[in-house]
């Protein structure tokens, strides 16, 4: 009987962790993708709090194509460990290359 009850209590397990991954992409213009930035953040208190103000001209000078924000299972494994007092997310930043005129 306890390897049931192990097997169900797995599956719980991996439900949620599993759950806490997303990913949001915003695409902000047209045109070919020269260069993807990627980087961490860190936000604080389940993630209510950023720690910093991001700046994407100062990671795409010629302007970003896209931006996409997730929290893999790495960044979900850390917030669990922390009880969600620290969640990290990451970031990339697809960017485009000097127009041509």
């Amino acid at each position: 009987m306890p390897d049931k009850r192990f097997g169900a209590l797995l599956a719980r397990g991996a439900v949620l962790l599993l759950g806490g991954c997303h990913t949001m992409r915003f695409t902000v213009n047209a045109g070919e993708v020269a260069n993807v930035v990627e980087e961490r953040k860190s936000f604080w208190l389940w993630g209510l709090t950023p720690t910093r103000t991001v700046d994407v001209s100062r990671h795409c000078p010629h302007g970003a194509v896209a931006v996409r924000e997730e929290t893999t299972f790495v960044d979900g494994l850390f917030g669990l460990v922390t009880l969600g007092i620290w969640s990290p997310r990451s970031s990339s930043y697809f960017c485009g290359g000097p127009h041509e005129g």
